[in-house]
């Protein structure tokens, strides 16, 4: 009986040239899948990350007279919209937030900052700063 075995196989290879001849194709059902890279990775880029510090920058410092508020909100703003360009993700939109919310508070602040120094000049040169203070309530 193992003779028949042997007999067999040794046909088998020597019909195919050398090969088995029992290869069977099981890739024609399976559905076609893209390349890795063309699948966004969705990590935030450089200008995103950078966007979002300005942002925070902007919202911390816009109590600084407000002008330091409304530089790194610019800032924030040109770094966020052009990282957002390639891809969109929750870095570069917070960035765009926080950015928006900066200069909207270092413009708010440095209005404010201006209405105090007009009324300081309006109480007239002869009182003195201190004075001027002390009656506003500060």
């Amino acid at each position: 009986m193992n003779e028949n075995n042997v007999d067999n196989q040794s046909q088998d290879t020597t019909e195919s040239g050398g090969q088995y001849s029992n290869y069977q194709d099981n890739t024609s059902s399976v559905p076609y899948q893209p390349t890795i890279e063309n699948v966004p990775d969705g990590k935030a880029s450089g200008l995103q990350v950078a966007g979002l510090v300005c942002g925070i920058l902007a919202i911390c410092t816009s109590c600084c007279y407000g002008i330091f508020g409304i530089m790194f909100g610019i800032a924030g703003l040109i770094c966020s919209i052009i990282g957002n360009k390639n891809n969109k993700n929750g870095v570069g939109i917070a960035g765009l937030v926080c950015s928006i919310i900066g200069v909207i508070l270092g413009v708010v602040i440095l209005i404010y900052f201006i209405w105090i120094f007009m009324v300081i000049m309006e109480m007239g040169t002869d009182v003195g700063y201190w004075e001027i203070l002390e009656q506003m309530g500060y």
